[in-house]
């Protein structure tokens, strides 16, 4: 007992101590060094990078549809590429147009005051696009190549029904009432002037579909209307330019949404948002126009 042993045994005890007690504090904090690393990694989104057209109607019917339900025909997919070759050819048809108005003033072949018309519409477009074809689906199961992938850029869409018939012509963007049985003839009919000197029409339907009928006395082809339908009157070819604009604004025009007061989903995430487009673009600054009747004189529908 004697030598100091009983203090031997104190320090040695104290060190004991001191190294359980630092390796305590070390695993509290490596401890929260990780806690702080997991609380810096972002946490993976439940949402999928893409998903196929048929997969988001699906996930997001009841955002599509809502309030009113789901009008198939009106329905439509708007993927970042036609949106982008849709902004690219309206920029090109409004400087085309624009030019076409400004040599109006000496060639009396073209109406200035339509292609001013023309031009006001392009430029006050929203930017927009769509897949031409309907996305419902009975549709898509029949139509495979329909079922595209889509992604975080891309959007479903539905617009309201417009009975209204969309007219492009020499005296410029009009509406038209549709009734049952309207035909090509009484529509340009009940609008002096429209025809010009122009040969041919371009039909443009809901689906985006487009049809080329003739319109003079000499290759007159009959055709019935239906709601939505876009027509357009050629431009008499005089130039590179003027065949240009006949071939693509049908063709512009077949890419725009289907309707009015349309609703926008993200495909990937269901946000939605309300748009008005083009039509509420359309007659700002011009009178309505009357309901087209048969008012060819002749009797013929």
């Amino acid at each position: 007992m004697a030598g100091g042993k009983p203090s031997l045994r104190i320090t040695s005890a104290s060190r004991v101590t001191q190294r359980c007690a630092l390796a305590v504090t070390l695993a509290v904090t490596s401890l929260a060094s990780l806690s702080t690393v997991a609380d810096e990694i972002p946490v993976a989104s439940s949402l999928p990078d893409s998903v196929t057209l048929s997969e988001a109607v699906n996930r997001h019917l009841p955002e599509l549809a809502a309030p009113t339900g789901i009008e198939w025909p009106y329905a439509f997919v708007a993927t970042q590429t036609t949106r982008e070759r849709s902004r690219a050819l309206g920029e090109r048809l409004f400087f085309e147009v624009r030019q076409l108005a400004a040599q109006a003033r000496f060639e009396t072949q073209l109406q200035r005051d339509g292609l001013v018309s023309w031009a006001r519409v392009l430029r006050r477009s929203p930017v927009a696009g769509r897949q031409v074809g309907r996305i419902d689906p009975i549709s898509l199961w029949r139509t495979p190549r329909r079922d595209i992938p889509l992604n975080d850029n891309d959007r479903l869409g539905q617009c309201q029904q417009d009975n209204r018939i969309q007219l492009w012509s020499a005296i410029g963007v009009r509406h038209l009432e549709w009734s049952s049985g309207l035909t090509l003839r009484q529509a340009l009919d009940g609008l002096p002037d429209a025809r010009s000197n122009a040969e041919h029409a371009s039909i443009i339907t809901l689906g985006g579909a487009i049809f080329s009928r003739g319109i003079s006395a000499w290759n007159d082809q009959p055709y019935t209307l239906a709601p939505g339908d876009r027509i357009v009157v050629d431009l008499p070819r005089i130039s590179a330019a003027t065949a240009w604009v006949n071939h693509s604004l049908p063709e512009w025009l077949s890419l725009q949404w289907p309707g009015k007061g349309c609703r926008v989903v993200n495909a990937i995430s269901g946000e939605t948002q309300e748009v008005e487009y083009i039509n509420s673009l359309i007659n700002v600054s011009e009178p309505a126009m009357p309901a087209v009747e048969n008012v060819s004189g002749d009797g013929t529908p």
